[in-house]
């Protein structure tokens, strides 16, 4: 992954409001859930793809696998490349819409991908690869090792100003990665 800068006039976010005030909202939705049935995957599905420009489509064929991975989730399992596999066929076979639910079930162990952090990180135009579950794993194993880093708390610290809420590391590294590139991109 390319290195992460914090340009001198400071780190902007620019976005609508909405967006913004969504996000703990949909935290909260899953921090008041205990276990995770069909009714709450048939929601949340639809209101991460609120986010997206897409309409969903889904795939309840192995709904049982398919609760325990989640439940599993939110309990704080890591999910190998097979089972990510399992879940984005269920999501719309969208490695997107499947990364912003995982995110919202377990922000401290999931990231959101997108075309512009996908773009970011491999450089290319093309969205060819967005959603191969081992693209997305290896973009959160590297979120991590960012985390770990000796200066990410005072970085961390410049982001979460920006909000009216605490956010997780893999939040804030997110929210870098995508505004570095929107501003690169203009």
């Amino acid at each position: 992954m390319k290195s992460l800068v914090l340009m001198r006039s400071g780190f902007h976010i620019v976005g609508n409001n909405s967006y913004l005030e969504t996000y703990p909202e949909f935290l909260k939705y899953f921090e008041s859930i205990d276990r995770i049935e069909k009714h709450h995957l048939i929601i949340s599905s639809h209101f991460v793809y609120g986010w997206m420009p897409t309409i969903i489509h889904i795939n309840t064929k192995e709904i049982n696998k398919v609760l325990t991975l989640l439940n599993a989730v939110k309990a704080g399992h890591i999910l190998g490349l097979e089972e990510l596999e399992i879940l984005k066929y269920c999501i719309n076979k969208s490695m997107v819409g499947l990364s912003k639910l995982l995110h919202f079930i377990n922000p401290e162990d999931y990231a959101i991908w997108d075309s512009r952090i996908y773009r970011y990180i491999t450089g290319k135009k093309s969205q060819y690869g967005i959603d191969k579950a081992e693209n997305y794993s290896k973009y959160l194993s590297e979120i991590r090792e960012i985390s770990k880093h000796q200066g990410y708390p005072d970085l961390h610290l410049i982001i979460e100003r920006h909000f009216g809420y605490p956010l997780t590391s893999m939040r804030a590294i997110e929210i870098l990665i995508f505004e570095t590139e929107r501003m690169r991109k203009g």
